[in-house]
């Protein structure tokens, strides 16, 4: 592979990691615009460049293109919610029963918690987030189902948006997210798998319910 493409795929992976960070950290208001001239100049860089890094934004559904508009910040509506927690809550529930019937903690998943903690003591809300991410990501890779992994890769993706929004708004405190983290690992630890799964439901359902309380409380009918 020539110089130039690797130099290139570097760009493009410090563009989408930096404007990620951007809409995760609600710096560009959900249904705003963004544009491919608007982020080679913000960069500096080329527009194929920008165009590579908006691509990914759109492939994870954080990004959406709406017509003369162009890209936009994605919209969740109650309903979009609904379903990625629905879907969220059937698969990381599976998988939390079938890691603790082989009692099959990932090291990775305790070790994101332990952040987790350490950035709620920091009021480091993006890191709270990230953590968070990276728990559930590891319960899911440690399932060892390939397809899965990818479902939830997908699902994460937009699953991110809301739970940046809730550490926004303060709706849930990063230790009790980290509290009920805790008694999930300890039931797949134990080998408990109806509590490990009751309480993944649980503790996604909880999420899901504050978030959609006040968000669609707050704009109304």
């Amino acid at each position: 592979m020539a110089d130039h493409e690797l130099r290139t795929r570097s760009v493009v992976d410090a563009v989408e990691e930096e404007l990620r960070n951007q809409l995760l950290r609600g710096e560009v208001d959900a249904g705003a615009g963004i544009t491919e001239v608007g982020v080679a100049a913000q960069f500096g860089i080329g527009r194929p460049t920008a165009k590579a890094a908006l691509d990914r934004l759109v492939n994870d559904g954080i990004l959406v293109r709406n017509g003369r508009r162009g890209l936009i910040v994605r919209v969740l509506s109650a309903r979009d919610i609904g379903e990625l927690y629905e879907s969220r809550i059937v698969l990381e529930s599976h998988v939390a029963a079938s890691l603790a019937t082989r009692r099959d903690l990932p090291e990775a998943a305790t070790l994101q918690n332990d952040l987790l903690r350490l950035a709620a003591a920091r009021n480091d809300a993006s890191v709270v987030v990230a953590s968070d991410v990276q728990l559930h990501q590891a319960l899911v890779h440690a399932h060892s189902n390939e397809r899965m992994t990818r479902m939830h890769a997908t699902l994460m993706a937009e699953a991110h948006l809301c739970m940046a929004r809730v550490q926004a708004r303060q709706l849930l405190r990063a230790e009790q997210i980290a509290d009920e983290h805790a008694t999930i690992l300890d039931a797949i630890a134990s080998g408990d798998a109806d509590a490990a799964r009751t309480l993944t439901r649980e503790h996604l359902e909880r999420a899901r319910d504050k978030l959609l309380t006040t968000m669609f409380s707050e704009q109304g009918p």
